[in-house]
């Protein structure tokens, strides 16, 4: 079975400390088949990852989307997407033969969706349910009924801001990654509640404040 952490941040994302190298060194530690790069609106850091990964580790490049709800995964694209309603971001995922998921779409401590939820479902290719950023596991579970409800594919991402965190949720597969979530065989591993990784993250935010 093949293990993917597919919401991985690095010092490209202001809400992040971790390196590049520091990553994969990560990545090859936590034994995985693969990450996506998802920092926040840019594809800045996928290059530098991909540059230092050894011949087994998959680098998906990606994108953290923000849209006028939640966040949204946009991986396997060459461009970012624009910064608006979550049908236009999936579209132009799709326009670039990218895959379009829902990042901790009803975690109530952070940018959830709440509106136009049936059109979403229709449009989207996944669903994150096992975010390890979610604090409390109702987050993750009606993530996980949604994607039920709906027939979409589920992921897991661990949403890493700092190398220790990477890996500790992922997405399973026993075929190609993107044949997996196409015909909804994905599973997920992991787990979430990682209040520490918050406090750390609010911390390095006064920290680069300072700094500026």
């Amino acid at each position: 079975m093949n293990r993917y952490d597919l919401q991985v941040h690095t010092d490209a994302s202001p809400c992040s400390r971790a390196s590049p190298a520091d990553v994969v060194n990560a990545a090859v530690d936590a034994g995985l088949d693969g990450i996506a790069i998802t920092n926040h609106d840019t594809l800045a850091g996928y290059d530098e990852v991909a540059d230092l990964a050894p011949a087994g580790l998959t680098v998906i490049p990606g994108v953290e989307v923000t849209t006028t709800q939640g966040h949204l995964l946009a991986l396997y694209v060459n461009d970012e997407p624009p910064q608006a309603d979550p049908v236009t971001v999936i579209e132009h995922v799709h326009e670039q033969d990218g895959i379009a998921i829902l990042s901790h779409p009803f975690d109530r401590f952070r940018e959830y969706y709440d509106t136009d939820l049936d059109a979403v479902a229709s449009r989207v290719d996944a669903v994150e349910a096992q975010n390890s950023r979610c604090l409390l596991p109702r987050f993750n579970r009606r993530a996980r009924e949604f994607a039920t409800q709906h027939d979409l594919a589920i992921t897991g991402g661990s949403d890493a801001h700092f190398p220790m965190e990477v890996g500790r949720s992922t997405t399973l597969c026993d075929q190609s990654l993107r044949a997996a979530i196409e015909s909804t065989t994905t599973q997920t591993a992991g787990r979430g509640g990682y209040l520490s990784g918050h406090t750390a993250t609010k911390l390095n935010d006064a920290l680069r404040m300072v700094n500026l």
